[in-house]
């Protein structure tokens, strides 16, 4: 264009993005397509800013929108630098339309968004500086700054090492996360009122734009710690004890053996929450179905429109319905009897009701079970061992719905010398490999507050180690239907019995 506004040529992108014929737009000017430059004054304004500031050898960028023939206006990116052609000034542009970027940008909004309501302390952290790009509203609530403070700030004016765990400082934490790009720490967070907070840290390394940052999700640990420092005193009290009267050793053994069956309450209390939560979905359609026959069928008996075969036939369905809700009682009510007592029981009924019972949650989902399962007779804790088996579908089930593709559980068995092995595995990407050391820890959980507990897990082992066996998690790649996945497998060793029904030595 020339220094007048007058369009002299456009290339074809200009052209098809616009709508124009080439003849059409060398008879425009630069208003005639630009929705907030849509003045000859506005425009020669513009060319007066850039006159000002010596653009000769640096590109001038801005953003605008401009309009198509059709009167469709989208948002541009505009890149315009002077020539000199002939001794006459041109201004020449190049135009990108940004419609992606703009929505990306609402995209990466509503992100930050999300992760403003989060409960967890989240920063950004320019890894290279170590200086606070973001924080979201929990950060500033927790620590006392507002935003403005905080993002003058380096992560070492308010972080200190925790010298009873890793002990880490700052320089040292960002020098292994190059190595690692993700790992956990833990730290002490200074408020801004002198107040400590311990916590612990996921981080996460990512590149962007050749820059590097760092995704720091920080737990305020402080209950955790607390319920850490009770059991550390419990041990105390137990090792003066055995320096002193027995009758005080027996004190302490009970409370730990207290203390260890408010945790298996407290584990089964959750699963028996779930399994009730389960039976009332099992429950629901068949008797609303039970209510409607019988409203019906008194309803038409008021009328005298209730014949024997229509009153034969309801009373049919009725029986249909009930007899699903006797065969759910039977299969939920083993579950909820307190034995304490071994019995016999065959492995292959137990997984495939571990299957039945789990279902309900996530049914939705159309998670698939593909299972192997040999026909063993156990002698050991049944009701004990099946809590142990939902816990293991249930924590693969809240990773798969996460997944958007196909989503598997497999369940198998084999026989390993005097053992029988049973291994739950998934496809839902595996144990992230800074935690999976730790993941049979006492109230040690990947998922929120509100989610778990930390229990499940622990408890889990504690049973296995009670029926004289043990339990192990690894990574795995899976190949399901041609596809490979990563998944998490857990794999059980227990004694089993041999035809007689005797344990094995």
């Amino acid at each position: 264009m020339d220094c007048d506004g007058k369009i002299l040529f456009a290339n074809d992108n200009a052209l098809n993005s616009l709508g124009y014929t080439l003849e059409e737009i060398e008879n425009l000017n630069v208003w005639d397509v630009d929705a907030i430059v849509d003045s000859k004054e506005k425009y020669l304004n513009t060319v007066k800013e850039f006159n000002e500031i010596d653009y000769s050898s640096i590109p001038h960028t801005i953003e605008s929108y401009h309009k198509r023939k059709n009167g469709e206006i989208f948002p541009v990116e505009i890149v315009s630098k002077f020539t000199t052609i002939q001794e006459s000034q041109y201004l020449i542009s190049y135009v990108k339309d940004i419609t992606n970027r703009l929505k990306r940008i609402e995209d990466l909004k509503l992100y930050f968004d999300l992760i403003d309501s989060s409960k967890d302390m989240i920063f950004l952290v320019d890894h290279a500086t170590a200086e606070i790009e973001f924080v979201n509203d929990t950060v500033c609530k927790s620590l006392g700054y507002s935003l403005n403070e905080i993002k003058n700030m380096k992560v070492s004016d308010f972080r200190r090492p925790f010298k009873e765990l890793d002990n880490i400082d700052v320089p040292e934490v960002f020098k292994k996360i190059e190595e690692l790009n993700t790992m956990t720490t833990f730290g002490i967070y200074i408020t801004k009122d002198g107040k400590k907070i311990p916590v612990e840290t996921s981080l996460h390394r990512k590149e962007y734009k050749g820059k590097s940052f760092l995704i720091a999700i920080s737990r305020d640990i402080s209950e955790r710690l607390e319920i850490e420092r009770e059991k550390e005193e419990l041990n105390k009290k137990l090792k003066n004890y055995n320096k002193t009267l027995q009758n005080e050793i027996s004190i302490a053994k009970q409370e730990l053996i207290e203390y260890e069956n408010i945790m298996k309450r407290q584990s089964k209390m959750a699963a028996m929450g779930e399994m009730l939560e389960n039976i009332a979905h099992q429950w629901r359609q068949p008797l609303s179905a039970i209510s409607v026959l019988s409203t019906g069928m008194i309803l038409q008996n008021n009328e005298n429109l209730l014949t024997k075969e229509d009153f034969n036939k309801g009373l049919s369905d009725v029986n249909e319905h009930v007899q699903y809700l006797s065969k759910t009682i039977d299969d939920f009510r083993n579950f909820f009897k307190p034995n304490k007592q071994k019995n016999h029981f065959n492995l292959e009924h137990l997984v495939s009701t571990s299957i039945k019972l789990s279902k309900v949650k996530h049914n939705q989902e159309k998670i698939k079970f593909i299972v192997n399962c040999e026909n063993i007779e156990l002698y050991t804790y049944e009701n004990e061992f099946l809590q142990v088996l939902l816990n293991l579908i249930g924590n693969a089930k809240d990773e798969l719905v996460k997944k958007t593709y196909e989503k598997c559980i497999f369940i198998n068995t084999r026989i390993d010398d005097a053992y029988v092995v049973i291994s739950v595995s998934d496809n839902g990407g595996g144990v992230p490999l800074d935690i999976i050391d730790r993941i049979f820890e006492q109230y040690y959980t990947t998922k929120h507050n509100y989610e778990g507990t930390g229990i499940g897990l622990f408890m889990s082992q504690n049973i296995i180690k009670h029926m004289h066996g043990n339990i192990e998690v690894k990574n795995i790649d899976i190949i399901y239907k041609a596809e490979q996945y990563k998944g998490a497998s857990f794999e059980i060793k227990i004694p089993f019995l041999n035809k007689k029904g005797i344990e094995n030595e």
